[in-house]
């Protein structure tokens, strides 16, 4: 427990709950809580889809989701207690409140590190909970690539989010918009994210090449987001 006294998230439920608590805590405009707001809506939709059985392989999604979102958590929590943000996230969090940054930079800084950096650990830390392997083409490797599909049917909604005033002009003469979503590439950053997890796996009984191998990802994530950013 931090000392912000949040303790981790349990359940979906709890998810939505912390991301609703961190909703009311910030301003709109901050670049952390356009990122929440976005996380909120897609965490919603993987809630549906998993109560509506659209998974197969037992409780794996539905855990998958909270540690993954304890990760955004914990650099939240980080920040709020004046502690370092980890690299992967310190872009996002240092440049939350910058001047003639568009809400999509927001977004996609907070995307591509939770996607890049957080989600092959909350997937090395869900297959040992429930001890599975990360393997491909097995019932957890199909539903985490299923998640691909309700992440599509959220897109629209939140890219309409971002689509006014000035963005909007210019998403009408150039298509800008896409391409800054279609850029990013969901479906290669969550496959990537899958491998790397593979590699977190092997790496399990080699603790010092271990933290290495972390530390140059979250270097290099972040990296990726100060750009995101510029």
């Amino acid at each position: 427990m931090t000392s912000t006294g949040w303790a981790e998230a349990q359940s979906i439920d709890d998810v939505l709950d912390r991301m609703e608590t961190i909703s009311s805590a910030l301003p709109a405009e901050d670049g952390v809580a356009t990122f929440n707001r976005m996380y909120h809506q897609v965490t919603r939709l993987v809630d549906v889809a998993i109560d509506q059985g659209r998974f197969g392989a037992g409780p794996f999604l539905g855990r998958l989701d909270v540690h993954f979102a304890n990760l955004f958590f914990e650099a939240y929590a980080a920040d709020l207690d004046g502690r370092e943000v980890n690299d992967a996230w310190a872009p996002l969090f240092d440049n939350r409140r910058k001047p003639r940054t568009h809400p999509i930079q927001f977004a996609l800084a907070g995307m591509n590190a939770h996607i890049c950096h957080d989600l092959p650990s909350a997937v090395v830390l869900t297959c040992r909970e429930l001890g599975v392997d990360p393997v491909d083409d097995s019932p957890e490797h199909v539903d985490f690539s299923t998640t691909n599909h309700v992440l599509e049917e959220a897109a629209d909604e939140i890219k309409s989010w971002f689509s006014n005033g000035v963005v909007a002009r210019l998403d009408e003469i150039g298509g800008r918009l896409d391409d800054g979503f279609a850029m990013f590439g969901i479906h290669v950053a969550r496959a990537g994210a899958w491998q790397v997890a593979q590699m977190l796996w092997d790496l399990a009984d080699n603790p010092r090449l271990d933290a290495m191998f972390r530390g140059n990802l979250g270097r290099g994530v972040g990296l990726a987001s100060r750009g995101i950013l510029i």
